[in-house]
């Protein structure tokens, strides 16, 4: 009779040993199959109701403000339109940070339908205006405006919900978002300009019933993914590290924006039209290295989202330099590169958002805003700046000196941060002296990015405690409002102490308190804070 395995299952009879090949005494057991890449990308199948938002709210920009990318850009309506809306949120920036404000769940609501509404609107009058054959200047720079500020905050939103996340799940989320807009942006470039917007408008009013599923499913920061310890996302193990990151990458953005913005408008600023082939290669290398990206990522590629996207970008922006000297009388082949590079720092801008806005304190929006500043602000400038100046002094070499420069500039700012940091792990690692920290970054530069209030302990765990009270707030169903008394409580805060943080009257606090622990079923502050201390570990 043949052994039976545990549970029940006759066990195998050993296979006859192949001719010439003596049999093992003791054969290893066989390993397990390694995970595929779709059992790996199961977990995050949540994601897709956030995936559609931010790239309909994506698309919606793209097809209004940049014609589809049937061109690099819409010249003037794309960048000048940029620099206005980056004006009016310069505005909100600065109240942000003067008050120290935080939005609340519902305001942020309310501002993302009424930015949704709007995006939707304004790609709908364009529309019209291009059906009715208006061609007023006036009018259609103000609807590019409009879209351009109102769509970048409904982005926003979508990447505020997933601060918190884990490496994976965030660069799995930017990329997966970027190949579907990227699919909706290259089928309206076969519809009529005026069809092509109103189909963006309806994909923008496709954000509502989006919010509405989100709120359905497993949020990002919920999910068990890999984060990598010498990444962005890897906060826990080392503050200043992850900090020196977020800072070196910032700049290396706003130097390689520069770039950017003098590529998609090279040599006189102007847009350089796609042929329909070279319109396809774009969107194929797109989707292409966006994919490839992804696959690596959830392959635990650690360097992926670090040095690795970046040697990639500057590889393109090269590739972009080189075909532009090569092919003078045909710059849409540059442009294939150019318009790719553009693409891929859309995503990792993404990316580097959600990071800041898990790793600072400040606002979310604060982030965001200021993340448009340094990488879509840079761009912008740097293509105006090439458009007014060109037709005073063409100088194509010029142009090319000067691009070729800031890429150098951009590879040495950030590969050379990214070496230190990653000598300083090693160092660390073999003295086993986790006190010695690495070299620290200008104070004026960290309190500017909103890093500043996690240098201290006692903030440290102020910002634990508030990440624990937002899980246990998502598990018994507390209101925002309760999970920041929570917080506050759970920290040692007094009643009056916690009114008076949250500017509210002790009356109200104690009313919060005694319906946290209703709902919890708890009893104590003690109770409260095992709960706690057992749910985040």
């Amino acid at each position: 009779m043949p052994k039976e395995q545990p549970g029940g299952a006759p066990a195998r009879k050993p296979s006859a040993p192949s001719q010439g090949v003596e049999p093992q005494a003791d054969e290893k057991p066989q390993q397990p199959d390694a995970p595929s890449l779709r059992d790996m990308a199961r977990p995050l199948f949540c994601l897709w109701p956030l995936v559609i938002g931010l790239a309909s709210g994506r698309a919606g920009l793209i097809v209004a403000c940049y014609g589809s990318y049937s061109q690099t850009d819409e010249g003037v309506f794309t960048d000048g339109a940029m620099l206005i809306a980056l004006l009016m949120m310069l505005v909100l920036f600065v109240i942000l940070t003067a008050r120290k404000a935080t939005l609340g769940k519902r305001a942020v609501n309310r501002i993302t339908r009424a930015c949704i509404a709007l995006e939707a609107l304004t790609v709908a009058g364009l529309g019209f205006a291009d059906l009715l054959g208006a061609e007023g200047f006036a009018l259609r720079f103000a609807l590019s405006v409009s879209c351009t500020f109102s769509s970048s905050f409904a982005i926003f939103y979508w990447l505020r919900r997933a601060r918190g996340t884990s490496t994976t799940v965030a660069a799995v989320f930017v990329f997966s978002a970027l190949i579907a807009s990227e699919v909706e942006l290259y089928l309206i470039t076969f519809m009529p300009v005026w069809l092509g917007n109103f189909v963006a408008a309806a994909l923008a009013c496709l954000q509502y019933p989006c919010m509405v599923w989100a709120r359905k499913q497993v949020q990002p920061r919920d999910i068990d993914a890999p984060t990598h310890s010498t990444d962005y996302f890897g906060f826990t193990k080392d503050l200043i590290q992850s900090k020196r990151f977020l800072i070196a990458t910032a700049f290396g953005i706003g130097f390689l924006s520069v770039v950017i913005g003098l590529l998609r408008g090279y040599p006189d600023g102007l847009p350089i039209p796609f042929t329909p082939p070279t319109r396809a290669a774009y969107g194929l290398l797109t989707v292409g290295i966006s994919a490839a990206v992804m696959a690596l990522v959830l392959k635990e590629r650690h360097r992926v989202m670090t040095v690795g996207i970046f040697t990639l970008m500057q590889a393109l922006a090269c590739l972009a330099l080189l075909a532009y000297a090569a092919f003078p009388g045909a710059l849409e082949v540059g442009a294939v590169f150019t318009t790719t590079l553009n693409a891929l720092m859309v995503a990792f801008s993404w990316y580097i958002i959600i990071a800041f806005m898990s790793c600072g304190w400040r606002d979310p929006y604060y982030y965001a805003m200021a993340g448009w500043f340094v990488w879509i602000g840079a761009r912008a400038i740097s293509r105006t700046a090439l458009l007014m100046t060109y037709q005073f002094s063409a100088n194509d070499i010029f142009v090319n000196a000067l691009m070729g420069t800031l890429v150098v500039l951009s590879t040495q700012v950030v590969l050379l941060q990214f070496l230190g940091i990653m000598r300083d792990v090693s160092a660390q690692d073999a003295a086993s002296a986790p006190s010695a920290q690495a070299p620290a970054t200008s104070p004026t530069i960290v309190r500017i990015m909103g890093l500043d209030e996690g240098e201290t302990l006692a903030s440290v765990r102020q910002a634990s405690m508030r990440h624990s009270a937002e899980l246990m707030g998502a598990q018994f169903l507390l209101s925002e409002r309760e999970v920041d008394v929570l917080a506050l409580y759970a920290l040692g805060f007094t009643q009056k102490r916690v009114a008076e943080e949250l500017c509210i009257s002790p009356g109200t606090a104690h009313a919060h308190i005694k319906r946290i622990y209703a709902k919890c079923d708890m009893h104590s502050r003690q109770d409260l804070l095992d709960y706690l201390e057992k749910y985040a570990s």
